[in-house]
């Protein structure tokens, strides 16, 4: 149930044994059995110690090489068809010259990612009988309006709530409210915002990404608590400038705390000259500081696609089609998407591994001796 929590377009179908049948431990064995040493952030996020993506490619490229696997690189697959006898015939065209092969095939894996070769992936679903909900925009970062947050590029919070309230947009949709780190950027990033944008992505899309966010900077502080450290600060160091000591209590950093008080007050004043009613303001803004969201990120900031093909077409116990027998699906062409933190790659493991293994074991059930009858699209 806690990994599946992390799927905002998957998590009530993927319950049950699809991350049983090979889930994040068995990813992790497997890429340190095969010479990849891994690190777990504190968040629970996994990456190589090289910090680089080319350990986890090299190390696929050289398992492929390793069991001879046939690679074909810089082609397409433009169509598909299956025959009358249920094989399927698949025209692959070379993207750098005017050639064109066509491959017949038993079994056929779709697993594209959110490259532009998942278009290819959609237009292959659907010329075999699938249906396709409308890809959108996932996991990206929020544009706003204010210009001024430019000037706070880099500067992290550990934990922030942040509750997105979009224009425009039918009065049933649940809250969007998460809570995590945040980072400025000029616009606003972060864990907390990506996940916004996953949970709300076809609703953001409908109203054009426009709307308001709310954040609460010190969510694990009451704020009248909030008032009642202001209050207090304002006794104990009555002789010092607001702008130069500011309550340790809020885990801020000291550039962040004199842009708040560059949009409420002089801060070049003393604490003894504070007015309560000032101090309460900051308290309100540090709770509920308001943000026109005016847009997202550009389309290269975007991780992942909400959309493709609706997983009630697929038979999640094998990964095979409901629509076309032999025809298989994993990965984001389906209509799964995860928060940021390696739910997507999980995904895409388990339904590969899931589907590989299928196609495996029909193909020794029907004694195939002919590689070469299997294709892979990705």
């Amino acid at each position: 149930m806690g990994l599946v929590r992390n799927y905002p377009r998957g998590n009530k179908e993927l319950r049950g044994s699809f991350f049983a049948t090979h889930g994040p431990q068995d990813t992790m064995r497997w890429f340190t059995d095969h010479g990849v040493e891994l690190k777990t952030e504190d968040d629970g996020r996994v990456f190589p110690v090289t910090d680089n993506s080319a350990s986890v490619v090299d190390c696929l490229l050289n398992e492929a090489r390793r069991l001879g696997v046939s690679l074909q690189a810089g082609k397409a697959v433009s169509s598909a068809s299956v025959t009358q006898h249920g094989k399927f015939v698949l025209k692959v065209e070379k993207c750098t010259a005017d050639l064109v092969d066509y491959i017949n095939a038993n079994y056929v894996l779709v697993a594209t990612g959110s490259s532009q070769q998942v278009w290819e992936g959609y237009s292959i679903a659907a010329q075999l009988g699938h249906s396709i909900i409308s890809p959108v925009p996932s996991l990206f970062t929020f544009k706003v309006a204010d210009k001024r947050l430019a000037d706070l590029a880099g500067v992290t919070f550990p934990v922030v709530k942040a509750k997105l309230k979009l224009d425009g947009v039918q009065k049933n949709v649940p809250e969007l409210t998460q809570t995590g780190p945040k980072l400025h950027t000029g616009g606003l990033s972060g864990p907390v915002v990506l996940r916004l944008s996953a949970w709300g992505a076809r609703e953001l899309h409908q109203c054009n990404y426009q709307g308001k966010l709310m954040v609460d900077f010190i969510p694990d502080i009451h704020i009248e608590d909030v008032k009642g450290i202001l209050f207090r600060y304002k006794d104990q160091h009555a002789k010092h400038k607001v702008n130069n000591i500011f309550p340790m209590e809020f885990g801020l950093v000291k550039r962040f705390w004199r842009f708040l008080l560059e949009q409420s007050i002089n801060g070049d004043m003393y604490w003894a000259s504070m007015p309560n009613n000032h101090l309460s303001a900051i308290a309100v803004r540090l709770k509920q500081w308001m943000f026109d969201v005016v847009g997202k990120g550009q389309f290269k900031d975007e991780f992942v696609t909400a959309g493709g093909v609706p997983i009630s077409e697929i038979s999640l116990g094998t990964m095979e089609s409901k629509k076309q027998p032999n025809l298989f699906f994993a990965g984001e062409v389906l209509n799964v998407d995860g928060v940021t933190g390696g739910f997507n790659f999980q995904n895409a493991w388990t339904g590969g591994y899931i589907a590989g293994t299928s196609i495996a074991t029909l193909a020794l059930t029907s004694n195939l001796k002919e590689p070469q009858s299997f294709f892979q699209l990705e």
